[in-house]
């Protein structure tokens, strides 16, 4: 009898196991995530971002949001925020390009952005903002990393 697939398959079940429900410890050391942005059009003005961790006011409401950051941009260094102190969880971002440093979201008279924007997990945003379990992400271990695309219209 050969027990080389089962030892296989019972080392494959504990590595997950081990994803699935890390030690102890590991569930309330604070983590941070670290979002990458992609995609800017132009180097100017600012991005800003707001860190949900629930669909309260989820993806506009900087009041409800968990917490914010804006970051002026450069035209030769890559822009990445980072939320820190953060609990293990779900959370998701939305981020938009203030290419004009006002700290407004501006849109056209007929509500069409007219700055670019993103969210956590790229969803597709053509008649609307996404719902907030489109752009959810787990956040555990020391770092996560996402990266956010920017959508011009």
């Amino acid at each position: 009898m050969n027990r080389q697939p089962v030892l296989t398959g019972a080392l494959i079940l504990a590595a997950i196991g081990g994803l699935a429900y890390p030690a102890h410890g590991q569930l309330d050391q604070p983590t941070q995530l670290a979002v990458e942005i992609s995609g800017l059009n132009q180097p100017q003005g600012q991005v800003c971002l707001n860190l949900f961790d629930s669909g309260a006011g989820f993806p506009s409401n900087r009041d409800q949001a968990l917490q914010t950051q804006c970051l002026e941009t450069t035209a030769d260094v890559s822009l990445v925020a980072t939320f820190e102190d953060l609990a293990p969880g779900s959370y998701a971002v939305s981020v938009f390009h203030d290419a004009n440093s006002d700290s407004e979201f501006n849109r056209n008279f007929v509500g069409m952005p007219t700055e670019g924007f993103g969210f956590s997990r790229n969803p597709e945003a053509l008649t609307g903002p996404p719902e907030f379990g489109e752009a959810v992400v787990l956040v555990a271990g020391a770092e996560t990393r996402i990266e956010i695309e920017l959508s011009y219209f």
